[in-house]
């Protein structure tokens, strides 16, 4: 169940993960170890669908083992409190673990995707209380919950693969351009945000020598609608993403802060109705001695209403090198196959 929960939640755009909702039900009726082996279970075969679960694939059992031995010892509520506690710190674990931010630790656990995640193991622990009530199931009910958790996961697949993983046929390959396609719910969890990116930069990324230095170009494809009139909103996603990048690239104490947005502007974009704005930003480079570099460039935010999604391109280079790349940045976005294009 923790698999066909973790898979609809992308699905139909549900924020937080409910990865531990299998494990939790085991706890409830076969007790904690048993749920600690369905949680490592359910974490394992999640590896296929996000490579994050490679380092989190111990944070459903270990969670609901935490909630089965306090609900076991007459303390149901205090282990859904303390489990829902242990369930954000593991995912703060593997966030610092990836980023090398240990001494923030302590801020991630107040922010809003802490929040969600708190509210994601008392809904699974809610559920597994119920499913505790409805008596232990004979085989063939077993048998059948079995069928129908393979079917769905089938079905959930499909509807996730389409609207998340759809877009990425939009995105043609470009001589002397690197392109990715990555999950971003780990890099965006402490805003409580799920989606992918999808996005370029040139082979002289790393050369200091070269126009090409630090430069981005990119979609966000963020699950939901957001405000694409917020000029904060490309801001939030961008800042969380740099400092992310540059955790994982060796940089201490990563910092990004957004400098300007102006010239904010309502396009007709690809036929979306769409916001162009410019801004800058300060943070760090990703290469030692990693020192601070000032990227500028602009960004477009629209909705697609059909696959509920909202996007954010955002297109950057260093301040100094913005006038050689300004054209090339425009002429690779134009070149996505995007909306009515």
């Amino acid at each position: 169940m923790g698999i066909v929960a973790r898979i609809a939640s992308d699905a139909i755009h549900i924020p937080g993960y409910y990865d531990s909702l299998g494990a939790m039900c085991v706890s409830t009726s076969l007790g904690p170890f048993p749920s600690l082996l369905a949680g490592l279970i359910t974490g394992a075969l999640l590896i296929p669908y996000y490579e994050a679960y490679m380092a989190a694939f111990w944070i459903p059992g270990t969670t609901a083992l935490v909630y089965g031995f306090l609900r076991k010892k007459g303390y149901p509520a205090l282990g859904t409190l303390l489990s829902s506690l242990v369930y954000v710190l593991g995912w703060s674990t593997v966030y610092c673990l990836a980023t090398g931010t240990w001494g923030s630790i302590r801020s991630y656990l107040l922010t809003k995707g802490a929040l969600i995640l708190y509210l994601d193991i008392f809904v699974c622990s809610s559920a597994a209380e119920i499913y505790s009530r409805v008596g232990k199931p004979s085989r063939k009910a077993l048998a059948i919950m079995g069928l129908a958790s393979l079917v769905a996961i089938g079905g959930f697949w499909t509807v996730a693969k389409r609207n998340e993983w759809g877009i990425v046929g939009a995105f043609p390959e470009r001589e002397g351009w690197e392109k990715f396609h990555s999950k971003m719910d780990l890099v965006w969890i402490w805003m409580g945000e799920k989606g992918i990116n999808n996005y370029y930069y040139p082979e002289t990324r790393f050369d200091r020598e070269k126009s090409g230095y630090q430069v981005w170009v990119g979609l966000y494809w963020v699950q939901g609608w957001h405000d694409v009139a917020d000029v904060s909103l490309d801001s939030e996603f961008a800042v969380w993403d740099q400092n992310f990048w540059n955790g994982v690239h060796g940089v201490k104490n990563p910092y990004t802060y957004v400098i300007d947005v102006h010239n904010i502007t309502e396009i007709d974009f690809k036929g979306y109705k769409a916001y162009l704005m410019y801004g800058g930003m300060i943070t760090l480079s990703d290469i030692e001695p990693y020192e601070e570099v000032w990227i500028e460039g602009f960004f477009i935010t629209f909705y697609d209403e059909e696959a509920d999604r909202t996007a954010i391109i955002y297109a950057c280079a260093t301040k100094e090198n913005l006038p050689k790349m300004i054209n090339e940045l425009w002429d690779l976005v134009n070149s996505w196959k995007l909306g009515s294009s």
